[in-house]
């Protein structure tokens, strides 16, 4: 990597004051199974991890589906996602998938999870389930039923959780989204299960509690050597969402990023303070999706790691020293890491203006989650804290690299400051990938920079090409006021898409590092 790499790097590892209020204790969670579906393009699933159940109709409902196992109904989009498929191939036909795990794994009690974007439109009926393994002994719904997640077209921002066993047992809570539909993009849902208590979460938010004691003889979830297995599938039509009409669009995809199954150990996980999680250069608490982040806590990595690009790849590593970071669930870029600190991108499509967990996960063990709030853009600069008494001593001050020989900034020469969190651009950047220099990816929306009580029109604002950062260039011009009680700097501001971040820089003596 280059010099603003360098750069980036000297203000990440710089950080002399980490947030220090310890995590409350909590449960330990350790990853037992999952499948991450990162196969090659149209490979089907792992045959270890999943079968299939076939034909029409198979399971009541009157639905209108016909399941298969062919590839062109489930298999892997090459971006790390299964893709299960709803072909609608001539009039009142159609085909889908219904995957599970049914004799080749099973898991009674713990964390059980899956990241899903589901489809859309009237008819649609995508779930993400589990059923108890003595359903050929016993049968439905004395095996029980684990609705984690269920979506139906004519109710598009609302998940809905239900538990279902015998004697007339059955619980169902709903989840509406604050802003949008369910489709827009992706979503953790997740149950946490014990043997008396199932907790119900979207996108980390607890909606509902079902409860042993207030479900009589129906509770079947806690049946001695009766684990249950994983069920995903979207069904088309039935008694519930009822059939598709003339606005149902096909084909309909639900992308599945992940499914991850935990327990619940005494191993002490990694922990992120209270307040941790703050942007890598103002360590601020202002973040957006693409920003350098950083997280401060203990046993987060066995030992300090700045070795974590990926030359073959040509990205940072998303696991790398047994050391991963979730954003609602999607795997995040590792910059460096260290026992007490790490280093991380945002990804790309985390959702902005809605509460989202970060947790750390270390050799299958994960943190305390600790949620976050993304906006549009969090435009901030890389710098730096002078230890030299002096008129700088203890103000941050930006990176300000000028073209001449003259020790301050003069008008007329060209500049450009090392950002943070400007936002997305045009071309789009993708997760851990260092820019491309052809074309330029210029912000998606305008910046404003105003330093000194003058207005300057960036020459460039985007992404540094060959760098995981952004850079701004102009051309400094006169006019520029000093501090009126420090005259060695002036300070300034960062506007994109209406959010701000300010900055100071030096103009003056005094402000050597």
């Amino acid at each position: 990597m280059r010099t603003v790499i360098a750069i980036a790097f000297a203000a990440l590892l710089a950080a002399a004051s980490a947030p220090a209020q310890p995590a409350p204790p909590q449960t330990s969670w350790q990853l037992v199974w999952s499948d991450e579906f990162n196969g090659p393009a149209g490979s089907q699933p792992d045959p270890t991890y999943w079968t299939y159940d076939l034909g029409t109709d198979c399971c009541g409902n009157n639905e209108l589906e016909t399941y298969t196992s062919a590839a062109e109904n489930a298999h892997m989009d090459g971006l790390g996602h299964l893709d299960i498929h709803v072909e609608n191939p001539s009039p009142a036909v159609y085909t889908s998938a219904r995957m599970k795990t049914e004799g080749l794994f099973s898991v009674a009690y713990g964390r059980i999870e899956s990241r899903i974007k589901v489809p859309f439109g009237q008819g649609m009926w995508p779930a993400f389930w589990m059923l108890g393994n003595n359903i050929t002994t016993v049968s439905w719904p004395a095996c029980g039923e684990i609705d984690i997640m269920e979506n139906i077209g004519r109710t598009p921002s609302i998940a809905y959780g239900s538990l279902h066993g015998p004697n007339g047992y059955n619980a169902t809570e709903q989840y509406q989204l604050p802003n949008g539909q369910l489709s827009d993009d992706f979503h953790v849902f997740a149950i946490e299960w014990s043997p008396q208590q199932i907790t119900f979460y979207v996108d980390g938010n607890l909606y509902e509690t079902d409860l042993a004691s207030d479900a009589g003889s129906g509770w079947v979830f806690n049946v001695a050597n009766n684990p249950f297995f994983i069920i995903l599938n979207v069904a088309v039509g039935g008694d519930w969402p009822g059939s598709p009409d003339a606005t149902t669009q096909f084909p309909q995809d639900m992308l599945v990023d992940y499914v991850r199954v935990y327990q619940a150990v005494a191993t002490a996980g990694p922990a992120i303070n209270a307040g941790g999680i703050v942007d890598a250069a103002s360590f601020g608490p202002a973040l957006t999706p693409g920003s350098l982040a950083s997280i401060f806590g203990t046993g987060l990595a066995t030992a300090d790691n700045q070795a974590t690009f990926d030359y073959t790849a040509g990205a940072f590593s998303e696991n790398i020293s047994g050391v991963q970071v979730f954003v609602n669930g999607a795997a995040s870029p590792l910059i460096y890491l260290s026992p007490d600190q790490l280093n991380f991108a945002v990804p790309w499509s985390s959702l902005v203006g809605t509460p989202l967990n970060v947790e750390v996960m270390l050799n299958g063990v994960l943190s305390n989650a600790v949620p976050i709030t993304l906006t549009s853009a969090a435009p901030s600069v890389f710098g730096f804290v002078s230890a030299v008494p002096g008129p700088i001593y203890q103000v941050p001050v930006a990176y300000l690299t000028c073209t001449g020989d003259a020790p301050y900034p003069q008008p007329g020469t060209y500049c450009a400051l090392w950002g943070n969190g400007f936002g997305p651009t045009n071309p789009p950047l993708t997760d851990g990938t260092p820019a491309a220099a052809s074309p330029l990816p210029w912000t998606a929306n305008p910046c404003a920079l105003t330093i000194g009580g003058v207005a300057i029109q960036p020459q460039y604002c985007g992404a540094a090409p060959g760098e995981v950062i952004y850079q701004l260039n102009f051309q400094y011009p006169s006019g520029i006021a000093a501090d009126p009680t420090n005259s060695a700097v002036a300070s300034g501001t960062l506007t994109i898409n209406g959010n701000t971040g300010n900055l100071t820089i030096i103009v003056g003596p005094g402000g050597g590092s």
